[in-house]
């Protein structure tokens, strides 16, 4: 291995943070305000929602592994993982904008469109998605420079929610929501493009032979670290219902859309300075102990702000802030987990299979995303909330205790999972990358 397959450039490393600020910028204001708009611009119900959700998100998180399996079988004329990118940088942007335009027809026409943009937009989003992550494997042999290239790839993210909490709603109440779609989307499309010419892919992983789809499922199978990692986050996303009702407790609980920025901004800020902070964290205490810190954190911050209860903003603003370190800790840290997975996989099995591993990450994350977000909506209509009107007091009780009571069930398990079953070491992984004999230039 020579000097130069262990560094990357700044304009590399930057080109590859500017790709996640615009994919971000998308991702956030889809998460964000995607169920917003339907129940209440489109007039679509909350429970007709949350099925859309459940089996446009469902079918996406099927087509990650199956996407991760063709990057892994795959080897394009300019590289393994950049091509798939490349494709995406401009149907990214103009999906988005199609999600957010209230067509004119009939509700059921209304729901052919929605169904049909939404899972589009899906697809897209996972060719942007599987191949980034898997990209610092081979932009680097190194594993503190992969963790330096997914920090910034984190901190980016964290920048574009900002970007979003900030520029949204104004946007939304000023230009309507197809404008600051359109907006938003050049904004991306701009940040993006540059890693189309920038980003290298240095490092080639020389297969002797083919990789067959039994030996992936094998490989997945086998990595056991993988599996409890993404196990746990499953399960602590399973009851996170406050990303599903985050606006309507602004609106409806708090007093108004005014708040929507607000607690957006408090929410994305502690992504902001984890990403900014964790390298250098990772490296005095290691990802186990700083993870189980953070959740710990999180959770008896999260019982706090439930007891004391949502009268006062500025406390409001404050529990937000500091549940946020700990709720945002396994996503900012998930690609770094994943990497060392990759690593161990190897180590296991004897085959490097990046894209099958970060497509369990983002499988998971939209498994999650479908029946978290199903939940939600369909808590909201069991709860009787009504779009556009004064909410009944039970109903706004049902949204304070999906808000903060409920997603702090899940993590408790997390922590527990992390705690007794994750063992795997950064002191065995440089190891296991310099022993690597596939590597070459």
């Amino acid at each position: 291995m020579k000097k130069k397959d262990f560094f990357t450039s700044g304009i590399e490393r930057t080109s590859y943070g500017g790709y996640f600020v615009g994919q971000n910028i998308l991702y956030i204001f889809v998460l964000q305000f995607l169920m917003l708009f339907y129940t209440d611009v489109v007039g679509i119900s909350a429970a007709a929602v949350g099925t859309l959700f459940f089996v446009a998100r469902l079918w996406d998180a099927i087509n990650d592994p199956i996407m991760g399996m063709i990057v892994d079988k795959m080897s394009l004329k300019k590289g393994k993982f950049k091509p798939w990118i490349n494709m995406v940088v401009f149907a990214l942007p103009l999906a988005t904008v199609l999600l957010f335009v209230d067509v004119d027809g009939s509700l059921t026409f209304k729901l052919v469109y929605a169904y049909t943009t939404y899972i589009l937009w899906g697809m897209i989003y996972t060719v942007s998605d599987v191949p980034i992550f898997a990209l610092a494997t081979v932009m680097s042999v190194n594993v503190d420079e992969r963790v330096r290239l997914i920090s910034i790839g984190r901190l980016a993210a964290a920048i574009a929610a900002m970007i979003t909490s900030v520029a949204a709603m104004p946007f939304i109440t000023k230009l309507g929501w197809t404008n600051t779609a359109l907006i938003l989307s050049f904004i991306a499309m701009v940040t993006m493009f540059p890693i189309k010419y920038y980003a290298i892919e240095r490092v080639v992983h020389n297969r002797k032979e083919v990789i067959t789809f039994k030996q992936l499922f094998y490989y997945v199978f086998h990595n056991k670290y993988l599996m409890i990692f993404y196990g746990a986050v499953i399960v602590a996303s399973l009851t996170n219902t406050g990303f599903v009702v985050g606006n309507y407790f602004a609106i409806y609980v708090l007093g108004g859309a005014k708040y929507i920025p607000m607690l957006m901004t408090m929410t994305a800020l502690p992504m902001l300075l984890l990403s900014l902070f964790f390298p250098v964290l990772i490296k005095a205490f290691g990802k186990k102990k700083l993870l189980l810190c953070c959740v710990a954190l999180y959770l008896v911050t999260t019982i706090s702000y439930y007891f004391i209860g949502y009268e006062n903003i500025i406390l409001v603003c404050l529990f937000t802030f500091i549940k946020g370190l700990g709720l945002m800790a396994p996503f900012v840290l998930c690609a770094m987990f994943t990497s060392d997975c990759v690593e161990y996989g190897y180590y296991k099995t004897g085959q490097r299979a990046e894209g099958i591993s970060f497509s369990i990450q983002t499988f998971t994350t939209k498994l999650t995303m479908a029946i978290s977000g199903s939940i939600g909506a369909f808590m909201l209509q069991f709860i009787g909330y009504q779009p556009n009107v004064e909410q009944s007091a039970e109903t706004l009780d049902g949204i304070w205790k999906m808000t903060a009571l409920y997603p702090m069930i899940g993590y408790c398990v997390f922590f527990f999972i992390i705690f007794f079953f994750y063992n795997l070491k950064e002191s065995d992984l440089q190891r296991m990358v310099e022993n690597s004999k596939e590597v070459s230039e």
